[in-house]
């Protein structure tokens, strides 16, 4: 590192936060700074809006700062390391930059995606990352040592392509294909970590080319919360919350400590996360009868019209009463359990997460009337769904 600048000059210390806004792990961290610049500040704040692969800032190489907080781009690493401003290093992507810094806790967030899906009784796992990127490495290391500490084993899916530091993927229907393959040849149920939400994604793809239910065969859970690419994936992605505005606000501090006069110790900050976002790719118990995996798959994807316990038999291709005797045995419950379970928790998120009066709300979970909606949500829930809505519009969600 370049010599120490001057000393603090009068006013407010001069910033620039050099942090990607393209996805919500950057734009989280800058929330985080927001925080301790309200309750510390104030500070002259550089910023602008910025991708992975944005080059330097023109201004950067000259600029007369007093602190900088960035993720430590490889494409201009040295030049921040050469202005000699205090700097702290969010990246996960180059860990021994030698300069103060805060990540996410890797080791926690493997462990934690493998708690939840043993949790769920899985026995077999798989991982599916990036191995040439140390915070992919890290997440796998952990938790495949959670995995294997059970007496249980855990698969590891090795790329097709390597990826660019950008994660530009060369060829995704390559990958796919082969990762489809690869997921077809293991033995289910299995509980997969993906290393981030949109490897998660590119999993969730490839099981339905494969023909592999999700989450009845295999669960899938990524990392980082990337919500728009968690809804919009089939189906909802489960994702491990970095606390990313944490992050953020112990960055935050420790550079205010440094540009005070303390000291530029090389430490390193392991924020752990937050917890899991559960949704739709995990939210199982894990089944091992392949029948009854398919018959839950078949009641997920029919849940929105109404259909009879004859025509599950009939898509899995054995009688009702052997149907019913396979779904006790695997679940513990019936198949009009699962059936009723399966439309009340559509009518919820349908409640929560769109506008749509009752009447379509019936007509889009299998309800033939909006009289028999009413009655079959207060005996599961003990509310009305009107009352329903209104409490969890404003907790943000069921």
């Amino acid at each position: 590192m370049a010599g120490s600048r001057r000393g603090r000059r009068p006013g407010p210390p001069r910033v620039a936060l050099i942090v990607e806004t393209s996805m919500a792990y950057g734009r989280e961290i800058l929330h985080g700074i927001v925080r301790y610049v309200r309750e510390n500040g104030p500070w002259t704040v550089f910023f602008e809006p910025r991708s992975l692969q944005d080059p330097p800032p023109p201004w950067l190489e000259g600029w007369d700062g007093d602190g900088i907080i960035t993720t430590m781009y490889p494409q201009f690493s040295e030049l921040i390391r050469g202005t000699g401003i205090p700097t702290i290093d969010l990246d996960d992507q180059e860990p021994r930059s030698g300069l103060p810094a805060v990540r996410s806790d890797q080791h926690a967030i493997g462990a934690m995606a493998a708690a939840h899906l043993m949790e769920r009784g899985f026995e077999r796992f798989g991982f599916f990352g990036y191995p040439q990127f140390e915070w992919s490495r890290l997440r796998l290391e952990s938790f495949r040592r959670a995995v294997e500490s059970t007496g249980r084993r855990c698969e590891v899916y090795e790329p097709a392509h390597a990826v660019s530091w950008g994660h530009q993927m060369p060829a995704w229907e390559a990958e796919v294909e082969l990762f489809s393959r690869w997921i077809s040849g293991l033995p289910k149920p299995l509980g997969l970590m993906a290393c981030n939400d949109f490897r998660g994604v590119q999993a969730l793809d490839a099981c339905r080319r494969a023909d592999v239910a999700v989450p009845e065969e295999v669960a899938v859970i990524g990392v980082d919360d990337e919500s728009l690419a968690c809804e919009l994936a089939h189906p909802p992605l489960s994702s491990v919350i970095p606390d990313c505005r944490a992050i953020g606000y112990e960055a935050a501090g420790l550079l205010d400590r440094i540009m005070a006069g303390g000291p530029r110790r090389p430490a390193t900050i392991a924020v752990p996360p937050r917890g899991i976002a559960v949704r739709q790719s995990s939210d199982v118990t894990a089944i091992s009868d392949p029948v009854v995996a398919d018959a839950m798959r078949y009641l997920r994807e029919n849940a929105a019209r109404r259909f009879g316990i004859g025509e599950v038999a009939e898509h899995v291709g054995v009688s009702r009463s052997t149907l019913h005797r396979r779904f006790r045995a695997a679940t513990d419950g019936t198949l009009h359990d699962a059936i009723a379970g399966m439309r009340i928790g559509r009518v919820k998120r349908l409640l929560v997460e769109t506008e749509l009066p009752l009447h379509a709300v019936a007509a889009r979970s299998g309800f033939a009337h909006v009289e028999y909606l009413i009655a079959a949500f207060r005996k599961a829930t003990g509310a009305t769904p009107g009352a329903f809505r209104r409490a969890h519009r404003g907790a943000g969600g069921p």
